[in-house]
C-alpha cells in the first residue's frame, strides 16, 4: 500500500490521491446513472415504435449528440450557459449547481451510444420466435416488452453500462480539466505538468485497478441474468463438490 511520496508536495501519494479518488467515483456513478436510465429507456421506447417519427427524431439527435467532442461541449455549456446567460457556475464542484455543465457534458454523448445500442439489443430479441409465442398466448404487451424482450437484451446493454462507468473514471480527465473538478483525472494532468512520477503511476494503477474491478462485476452480472450462465457455474460448483467428496473418500 505504499505509493511512495510525491516529487512536487513531499507528501504521501495515497493521501494525495486518495480524496481525488471518490470525488471521481461519484461522479462516474451519477453520471452512469443518468446515462443509463434516460438511454435505455429512450432505446426501449425507439424499438417498440420503430421507424415512427419518435424512433427516427430520436436516432438523429443520438447520432448528432455523439459526435461532438466532449471538450467542444463543455466549452460551448460554459460559453452560452454560464457566461451569457449566468445559470450555473463555470468551476467547481461543491453545489449542485456546480454538477450541471459537467454532468451534461460527460452524460451526452455516452447517452446517444447507449441509446443506440440498447435499441439494437432490443430490436434483436423482439423479432425472436419466443416474444411472438407471448403474444399469441394472449400477454400484456408491458409483460412482453419488459419480461420477455428487456430481460433477453440486458447482456449487451450491462456491458455498455459497465464500460461507461469505467471509461468515465479514466477518461473524466477532459471534463474535469475544463471545468476545475477536483479528481483523479485533473491530478493525472497536474502531475504530468509537474514530472511528478510517483503521482502519475499511482493514478494509472488505481485506474487500472477500476477498470478490471468493473469487468468481473460485468461478468458476475451476466450469471445473474443469464440463466444459461448461472446454470454452467451451478454445475461446474456441483462437480468441484462431488470431486472433493470422491478424494476424501
Amino acid at each position: 500500500g505504499d505509493l511512495g511520496t510525491s516529487y512536487t508536495t513531499q507528501s504521501s501519494v495515497v493521501s494525495e490521491i486518495g480524496s481525488r479518488v471518490w470525488v471521481s467515483v461519484r461522479f462516474s456513478l451519477v453520471a452512469t446513472a443518468i446515462v443509463t436510465v434516460v438511454g435505455v429507456s429512450l432505446g426501449v421506447l425507439c424499438a417498440v415504435y420503430q421507424y415512427s417519427f419518435f424512433d427516427n427524431f430520436v436516432n438523429i439527435l443520438a447520432k448528432t449528440l455523439g459526435s461532438i467532442p466532449g471538450f467542444l461541449l463543455g466549452v460551448l455549456l460554459m460559453r452560452y450557459l454560464a457566461q451569457e446567460l449566468g445559470w450555473f457556475p463555470i468551476f467547481g464542484f461543491s453545489t449542485p449547481k456546480h454538477w450541471v455543465l459537467p454532468l451534461i457534458t460527460q452524460c451526452l454523448p455516452f447517452t446517444a451510444t447507449t441509446i443506440r445500442q440498447s435499441r439494437s439489443a432490443m430490436l434483436d430479441c423482439i423479432r425472436q420466435d419466443y416474444v411472438k409465442t407471448s403474444r399469441s398466448k394472449g400477454a400484456k404487451e408491458s409483460k412482453v416488452i419488459f419480461v420477455d424482450t428487456l430481460r433477453n437484451a440486458l447482456l449487451p446493454i450491462i456491458t455498455n453500462v459497465g464500460t461507461n462507468f469505467a471509461i468515465f473514471i479514466g477518461g473524466a480527465v477532459v471534463v474535469e480539466n475544463v471545468f476545475s473538478i477536483p479528481g483523479i483525472g485533473s491530478k493525472v494532468i497536474e502531475a504530468i505538468n509537474n514530472a511528478d512520477m510517483p503521482v502519475v503511476m499511482a493514478c494509472s494503477m488505481v485506474i487500472a485497478i477500476m477498470f478490471t474491478g468493473m469487468a468481473l462485476i460485468i461478468d458476475l452480472c451476466y450469471a445473474l441474468v443469464d440463466p444459461r450462465l448461472k446454470s454452467t457455474f451451478v454445475k461446474a460448483k456441483k462437480k468441484t463438490k462431488k470431486v472433493k467428496r470422491e478424494e476424501q473418500s
